[in-house]
């Protein structure tokens, strides 16, 4: 056990009852403890032992020995040595058993109870403990991170090859490293650790608690571990690897124009390759609906272009569109983005409905000048009928 330190005692408790005399057949019952209570004290002592009691029931003499389990506290500041605990047992059982045969077999029982006191030593030792310090990590849901911070030794002895090791129980976290060496760590000094890990889509934007043992070789190059250290990290809201915003959302009807997106990488890491894909639906159409960006890195923005074109008989309103990006990530991984819903706007035609009146300005002027030879009744020395 070391300073600072919360630990499991067990206690093996193995009935070695006494038969004096009588006859064999009554040998269990009277050798055979029952009701067992095992209790842990530690008087005199900065040790707390955390759980009251452990019942244990039956224990026969031919029976296998069972076990208590105690949750110990071993202060920040207690000197390292030897401290007896002291484990008290509580019991009942039969002390004399007698066959009287009058016809009729009857056993007479003498019961009893007792309580027994046995000493138990235990070494506080003060080897090289660990702690998690300057602890950063920004995990998000749906993506992939890293763990990094300080793994402090607080022993008073050096720690040689020491190893750290990360194994969630959680089905949302994964350990891409399951074992990082972190090296040497002599005694009161710290070496950082990054340990790379993914939180899956299905995870929960919570608080998590992790454990994360220590292995290393003691002075005398025996292997050793610490098993606990532990530390808190917050999972994050899963976030959209791009931010997309129209530069130009609205269309009138019957038209067709260029689409202009500002692209911006909201990831912590570069990305390549980014190839993205437009979708509308009728009444708007797109006759290049592909973009292609080589590479963004985390925060930069591009535009890209698209084309996009709405029927002349589109309903002046809002319409929705979105876009995807295929990318690869800084590990050489392909993956997709979700999609991003943008609304695309369709106004009124540009011309405004007046193109069919100098048509109709024209026709009139025609008419007009028919109606002025009709009265006149000659057009260059031709006779009109109906002339004079």
């Amino acid at each position: 056990m070391t300073p600072g330190s919360e630990t499991t005692i067990d206690v093996e408790i193995n009935n070695d009852g006494t038969f004096i005399d009588g006859n064999e057949a009554d040998r269990s019952a009277v050798t055979t403890a029952r009701g067992v209570v095992v209790k842990l004290r530690a008087p005199n002592s900065p040790i707390s032992v955390n759980t009251n009691s452990v019942p244990l029931g039956e224990i026969t003499e031919a029976g296998s020995p069972k076990t208590a389990s105690f949750n110990v506290t071993v202060p920040d500041r207690v000197d390292p040595g030897a401290y007896d605990l002291r484990v008290i047992l509580d019991y009942s059982y039969t002390s004399k058993a007698q066959n009287v045969d009058s016809g009729v077999p009857i056993t007479v029982n003498q019961e009893q109870s007792d309580t027994e006191t046995e000493t138990v030593p235990i070494r506080v030792t003060d080897d090289a403990r660990f702690e998690v310090t300057e602890l950063e990590t920004e995990l998000r849901v749906g993506e992939e991170g890293e763990i990094t911070g300080e793994l402090e030794n607080i022993g008073n002895d050096d720690a040689r090859n020491a190893e750290v090791s990360f194994a969630p129980e959680s089905e949302t976290v994964v350990a891409l490293e399951s074992n990082v060496a972190v090296g040497d760590i002599p005694a009161g000094e710290s070496v950082p650790f990054s340990i790379p890990v993914e939180v899956t889509s299905d995870a929960e934007a919570v608080p998590k608690r992790f454990d994360l043992p220590v292995s290393f070789r003691d002075e005398n190059g025996i292997r050793q571990s610490d098993t606990d250290p532990e530390f808190l990290v917050d999972v994050g809201e899963q976030r959209d690897a791009f931010l997309v915003e129209p530069v130009n959302n609205s269309i009138p009807a019957g038209g067709s124009q260029p689409l202009d997106l500002r692209v911006t990488n909201n990831l912590d890491e570069p990305v390549t390759d980014i190839e993205g894909k437009l979708f509308a639906d009728d009444p708007l159409d797109s006759t290049n609906d592909e973009t292609f960006t080589e590479s963004l890195d985390p925060g930069e923005t591009t535009t890209v272009t698209v084309d996009l074109s709405a029927s002349s008989s589109a309903t002046i309103k809002n319409y929705p569109t979105s876009i995807d990006f295929r990318y690869v990530d800084s590990d050489g991984d392909s993956k997709l983005s979700d999609p991003y819903r943008m609304a695309i706007s369709v106004t009124e035609p540009e011309d405004g409905g007046g193109s069919p009146l100098p048509l109709v300005i024209g026709l009139l002027i025609v008419a007009g000048a028919v109606a002025f030879l009709w009265r006149r009744g000659t057009f260059d020395g031709i006779n009109l009928p109906g002339g004079e």
